[in-house]
């Protein structure tokens, strides 16, 4: 079932002036269907999406002392992993915890980002559960990223109105894998 959440983006389009090479702009409006799709990987290589999870992952503060106290005394406790996991599993249409680690056992990407040792249903439900703040701020980047790419929109700002319709994206995201996840039980 291919689905997508549409948003409508009214947008200021300049046009310079044919008869000089001035900044003096026309501004017509156009509204615009913009549809963020379930599964990123409509509008970027599933590598690519993978690189930018973990560029964003990789921007958390891993040197915090708590952290480092707590993953030196749970050296099995993946969190990297899991928010790799979790926010690619999100961003392609992957929503609940038996189906994550299925895909952790049979896709090539998912292997990978799990280093062939997948979490369990139970790890990945309480992650999920534990972490949703940072899943958030995790998912919302990924998203701007997707549709800058999708748009070629370079590095222009985005309106809050669109960042608010994407960081309402992540959250139905991962309101989606808890309510799957309940039903599953």
């Amino acid at each position: 079932m291919k689905r997508c959440i549409e948003h409508t983006v009214q947008r200021n389009w300049h046009r310079a002036s044919p008869n000089n090479m001035t900044t003096e702009n026309a501004a017509t409006e156009n509204d615009e269907q913009i549809s963020l799709p379930l599964d990123l990987t409509e509008w970027v290589e599933k590598t690519t999406l993978l690189e930018w999870i973990e560029e964003e992952v990789d921007k958390f503060d891993w040197k915090h002392p708590e952290l480092e106290a707590y993953l030196s005394r749970h050296p099995e406790y993946r969190p990297k992993m899991l928010l790799c996991l979790l926010a690619y599993a999100y961003a392609t249409q992957v929503f609940t915890a038996d189906e994550i680690v299925g895909k952790c056992n049979a896709e090539v990407i998912y292997r990978l980002i799990c280093q062939d040792n997948p979490p369990t249903q139970k790890e990945v439900t309480r992650f999920r559960r534990e972490n949703r703040g940072l899943l958030k701020g995790l998912l919302v980047p990924v998203f701007i990223r997707a549709l800058k790419s999708k748009f070629q929109l370079g590095d222009i700002l985005l309106p809050p109105g669109l960042k608010r319709y994407l960081l309402d994206q992540a959250v139905e995201r991962l309101d989606i894998a808890r309510h799957m996840d309940r039903v599953e039980v």
